[in-house]
């Protein structure tokens, strides 16, 4: 499995046009990409907000990189500014045992 981790300063007035353009834009064609697995996103406290994106393969993240980087450029535009960006393998995943 491959991760890739954004975290963005969101601009507040924008907050909720963001949310609804993504509902409507960037989320469907997410879901659609060949090795998609999950989507988060987590509201900090402190106004960062972190996506942690995950896919089968590096291969797969790769695929959908120039989508991504379309919706970053959208984010940029709305005023969110990028705090930090990460990408890898994962070496460990949790979910609840049976």
């Amino acid at each position: 499995m491959y991760a890739i981790i954004n975290r963005r300063r969101m601009n507040q007035a924008r907050a909720q046009e963001t949310l609804e353009r993504a509902a409507r834009d960037f989320l469907p064609k997410l879901q659609q990409t060949p090795g998609f697995v999950s989507f988060s996103l987590v509201q900090g406290e402190d106004g960062v907000n972190t996506a942690v994106v995950f896919f089968e393969s590096q291969a797969d993240a790769e695929a959908f990189r120039q989508e991504a980087g379309q919706w970053g450029d959208t984010l940029d535009e709305l005023g969110h500014q990028v705090e930090s960006q990460g990408r890898g393998e994962v070496i460990q995943h949790l979910t609840p045992s049976a």
